[in-house]
């Protein structure tokens, strides 16, 4: 569930300016000056925003509610920066004020890098957007907006006095948000993955019914996790190059790290048909609050697919006498899909709190809401609902459970997509 701290902090930011833009305004300006430049002030603090959150920092995923949730936020401000700076350009005036003298006032170079940063960034939002193009053509291009971002920062302070003073109070905002927004930038760039992350070797790859389980040692250092946490995997070796995040299906505490990944595409296939023993990976994290721990006593936990994997580290971690009251659904489209099946069972039997329910949509069961209202023991707003799957059945899920008069603060899902 996304928390609204990072929102109303991104949205405090952005009244601030707002503010403290329309309030302190230079006298020269008339109102459609005034206005076209907040716009475009708006746009680069989204965009900071935006780059702030691609650092990862723990403290932002308690602020969000996990990185599935800051990334989303991520792409959404996005999409506002660059709809903002659209207006922004056409609007603001493209001509100096009478009277103004052209020569101390001169534009250059700051329309030149406003147009190539107004550019790039309507052609990397078209790229972000379009889910046709793969991940491995889209990460690299989507580094092009650190490009942009110096464009921009190169089109605001070479702008005219007479649009924008740079040491006013609102231009010192901007100044500031700059320097936080350039370190940020740098960090992501060159000081994350080396802080983040750990060598691992692989143990073993075992291929399973439509999915793959790889099982790594670590080389020095453990991962330290939570049931339920995500990490990146970055297989080293040639044709390997793009990291991709995947749940940790393995509990705190084992010896090994297990990934349990469907194969979806071209490089889980490759996994599954390549990767042999004895190969390096680094694993970035962890990442995630999708935590079942603080809920309420009765919970419903339902997987859909794939999506059983943070269910699963959550079922290898517990221990006797949990207090809790757990109802794992667990839906695939016929028995053989359902990957683990006989370990959740005996998990199930052996820990007496864990009530299984396995759904065969092949056999015409499926995970629907009329359905728990039938054969739950309690009423539905009694319950906290964990969901993990694909986002239609989640989305259809989460929709009717509301229409049932069950709160937004008792549903939590796993809003897993970073693009």
């Amino acid at each position: 569930m996304l928390r609204k701290q990072g929102v109303f902090a991104i949205v405090g930011l952005i009244l601030l300016f707002a503010v403290v833009h329309l309030t302190v305004r230079p006298e020269q300006h008339d109102p459609r000056t005034t206005g076209t430049v907040m716009l475009g002030g708006i746009a680069f603090l989204l965009m900071t925003s935006s780059i702030i959150l691609s650092t990862r920092l723990e403290i932002f995923e308690d602020w969000f509610g996990g990185l599935d949730r800051m990334y989303q936020v991520h792409r959404v401000a996005g999409v506002f920066a660059a709809l903002t700076a659209l207006v922004h350009f056409f609007a603001v005036p493209k001509e100096l004020p009478a009277g103004v003298d052209p020569v101390a006032n001169a534009i250059f170079p700051s329309g030149p890098l406003g147009m190539l940063g107004l550019i790039f960034l309507v052609i990397g939002l078209f790229v972000a957007l379009n889910r046709k193009i793969r991940y491995s053509r889209w990460r690299p291009t989507h580094k092009i907006m650190g490009l942009v971002y110096f464009l921009i920062i190169g089109h605001f302070m070479t702008a005219p006095a007479i649009f924008f003073e740079r040491f006013s109070t609102s231009g010192i905002i901007l100044i500031l948000a700059a320097v936080v927004g350039v370190l940020a930038l740098l960090y992501s760039v060159f000081g994350m993955n080396k802080r983040t992350a750990l060598p691992f070797t692989i143990e073993a790859v075992n291929a399973l019914e439509r999915a793959t389980e790889i099982v790594l040692k670590p080389v020095d250092k453990m991962l330290e996790f939570k049931p339920g946490q995500f990490a990146f995997v970055e297989i080293e070796g040639k044709g390997w190059s793009e990291p991709h995040p995947f749940t940790i299906s393995s509990a705190p505490g084992e010896g090994n790290l297990r990934f349990t990944m469907k194969v979806l595409g071209d490089w889980t296939r490759k996994v599954r048909e390549e990767l042999k023993p004895g190969g390096k990976v680094q694993v970035r994290g962890p990442y995630g609050r999708f935590d079942a721990t603080h809920a309420g006593r009765k919970q419903i936990w339902l997987a859909g697919g794939i999506g059983l994997t943070p269910f699963l580290s959550k079922l290898r971690a517990m221990q006797k006498g949990d207090d809790r009251q757990i109802h794992l659904v667990y839906a695939v489209r016929e028995a053989q899909d359902a990957i683990f099946l006989d370990e959740l069972k005996d998990r199930a039997a052996e820990l007496g709190n864990v009530t299984l329910v396995p759904l065969f949509s092949g056999e015409g069961n499926f995970a629907r809401v009329d359905m728990m209202k039938v054969k739950l023991p309690d009423p539905l707003d009694t319950y906290d609902y964990f969901m993990c799957g694909p986002k239609p059945m989640i989305d259809g899920i989460t929709a009717d459970l509301k229409k049932e008069g069950v709160g937004r603060h008792k549903i939590h899902t796993e809003a897993f997509e970073f693009r």
